[in-house]
């Protein structure tokens, strides 16, 4: 596995990439908590997933979604967010 970094990216170009390379895409890494992120806010639910290309060391490119949690109506989400970002190889044994 190597290190890398993130380069926030636009939702169009993280759209194309999952759309072109669908059948080559795996999930790497991915964290839920839609009732509240216990390592931070508790009224805000967290949805962040990387995807690599299969066989890779290192995520390819990853997505965050936040939002505010109405308790009254958890299904609802409130001031929805989003970031995208590409990753970038810090160092690599290829």
């Amino acid at each position: 596995m190597c290190e890398y970094k993130t380069i926030p990216t636009s939702v169009e170009v993280w759209a194309v990439i999952k759309a072109k390379h669908h059948d080559q895409l795996k999930v790497y890494s991915s964290y839920s908590a839609p009732e509240g992120d216990f390592f931070g806010n508790l009224n805000e639910g967290k949805m962040v997933t990387e995807y690599a290309l299969t066989g890779a060391d290192y995520p390819l490119m990853g997505a965050e979604t936040r939002w505010t949690i109405n308790h009254e109506k958890p299904y609802e989400r409130i001031n929805e967010q989003h970031k995208y970002w590409l990753c970038l190889p810090l160092n690599s044994n290829i």
